[in-house]
């Protein structure tokens, strides 16, 4: 079993530093829910899973993964700690990036510092076993540590070219250098990872120290161990749904896996709202996703089912071929095209896939940003509850419909609080009443003995400058009623 146990984000956009701990349930599985106001942090929460997704898999970071970086501190650093095994003999990693943006004006992001440390109790995890980072300007370079044992590897001939190579293709291409397959030539996709081949090439060498010798047997063996499951792990079994960019067209696209030619899992994209030109081994691999899906949908939406149809399309680029695959919903005796199902309908039927694995397998990772959209507060309470109650795998979700709060343990909800230096705790136990929403509301309104969770507005002004939006020619009257407004609400917030 892998599962996410902790994360930690410093200078991620508004969050100087914020810690979430990730619990599990009696059931097995594990669920969190992140509520806040507007603009406090959940969605980075989001995208820092999808930071990591492509990090531990070799992949390139996110092409935005740019716009999360603090614009004051110039750059962001997230640090996850994994259980990877099962819990009579857990082995906890912990990885830790840094990223600047490529430049100030882009979007992208580059690695310029990461670590590992490993061990069997997470609060003990000891000394960094591999890492790498920036010296103080990219022109300086990067170095490795350890350094004595890195001196040792880059000493083997054959070696040392490899490793130079992979570490600029890193850098230059927003990849982890620690979990990057070596740079070839020829850049080929199936190239073996840089550390399990440099291990291999130095045991093969002649005059390797034998303290260096010892560290990379051991240690480098440890990491190697681990790092073949969190690839694996990245790979197909975290799944992130965010809506922050993209919007409504987000709702509407679901990943399919697939198994490719050379045994890997890959996955493509599906389009719930309009006809796909896809390979007939894709039109297939969806047709028994959407035979999960209509199995699912009638219990939560009573009535309700969904179907796929297939037609002949022109061949692909290469000459194989091609058909089109459009999904319709059926209620009753009426067939009609899946895009004029109303956005909720769409949104829970873009989520089931994610769902199904998250409740399934208890390697699955699924993050979901707004996981209420669109979604009736009565069914949003009715899916979590069950999703709780038998749960085998992770699910972190944001929300701001506060149904959850009702229907899910204490130790599954976190909220942000106004406090960007410590911008993540638990709703407060202590109160008159089990009901956690209440207990929410009674914080954010009145406060209680943790930091802030709500920064309110002052009140009144929003009806006042939305008039005054409205009243152009009356704006010195106006203003000048505002700006006393103004003054008298931060008076009295003040008492």
């Amino acid at each position: 079993m892998i599962r996410l146990k902790r994360l930690v984000l410093d200078d991620m956009r508004n969050i100087s530093h914020g810690v979430l701990d990730f619990d599990d349930l009696p059931a097995g599985g594990s669920v969190t829910g992140i509520y806040g106001q507007n603009g406090s942090g959940k969605t980075t929460v989001i995208d820092a899973i999808g930071i990591l997704r492509a990090l531990l898999s070799g992949n390139m970071l996110p092409d935005t993964a740019g716009d999360v970086v603090s614009a004051s501190a110039g750059s962001a650093t997230v640090t996850a700690t994994f259980l990877v095994g099962d819990k009579q003999k857990p082995s906890y990693l912990e990885y830790r990036v840094s990223m600047r943006k490529a430049n100030p004006d882009s979007t992208r992001a580059r690695v310029v510092a990461e670590s590992v440390r490993i061990g069997d109790d997470p609060s003990r995890l000891g000394r960094e076993v591999l890492g790498h980072r920036m010296e103080d300007s990219e022109a300086d370079g990067f170095v490795s540590t350890p350094i004595y044992v890195w001196r040792s590897i880059e000493a083997v001939a054959s070696v040392k070219t490899v490793v130079s190579r992979t570490a600029d293709r890193a850098y230059m291409e927003g990849r982890s250098f620690l979990f990057s397959r070596c740079a070839t030539l020829d850049d080929r996709p199936d190239a073996e990872f840089l550390i399990d081949w440099a291990m291999a090439r130095v045991r093969e060498a002649a005059g390797v120290s034998s303290r260096s010798l010892e560290y990379i047997n051991e240690r480098f063996g440890e990491f190697v161990r681990l790092r073949e499951a969190l690839c694996g792990y990245a790979t197909n079994d975290i799944f992130v749904s965010t809506t922050r960019r993209g919007s409504y067209a987000a709702f509407a696209i679901i990943p399919i896996m697939e198994e490719n030619p050379e045994g890997r899992n890959t996955e493509f994209a599906f389009d719930l709202l309009q006809p796909n030109p896809l390979t007939p081994g894709q039109a297939k691999r969806l047709g028994q996703t959407v035979e999960s899906f209509d199995r699912i949908l009638p219990t939560i939406v009573p009535g309700l089912h969904v179907l796929l149809k297939t037609g002949t399309a022109p061949s692909g680029k290469d000459g194989e071929d091609r058909v089109t695959a459009e999904l319709f919903s059926r209620r009753g005796d009426v067939t009609v095209p899946f895009r004029c199902e109303s956005e909720g309908i769409i949104r829970i039927t873009a989520l089931l896939g994610y769902l199904k694995h998250a409740y399934n397998d208890e390697n699955a990772l699924v993050a979901v940003d707004e996981f209420d959209s669109g979604v009736f507060e009565l069914l949003l309470g009715d899916m979590l509850d069950q999703l709780a109650d038998g749960c085998a795998g992770q699910l972190v979700f944001t929300a701001h419909n506060l149904r959850a709060l009702e229907v899910l343990p204490n130790s599954c909800i976190r909220t942000t609080v106004t406090d960007p230096d410590n911008r993540f705790a638990t709703i407060p136990r202590k109160s008159s009443t089990n009901n956690q929403r209440k207990r929410y509301l009674t914080a954010s309104e009145l406060g209680w003995s943790g930091p802030d969770i709500y920064d309110s507005p002052i009140p009144r002004m929003f009806g006042n400058s939305l008039y005054a939006a409205g009243h152009p020619d009356e704006d010195d009257d106006i203003d000048d009623d505002l700006a006393a407004l103004n003054a008298a609400g931060t008076e009295a917030d003040r008492g």
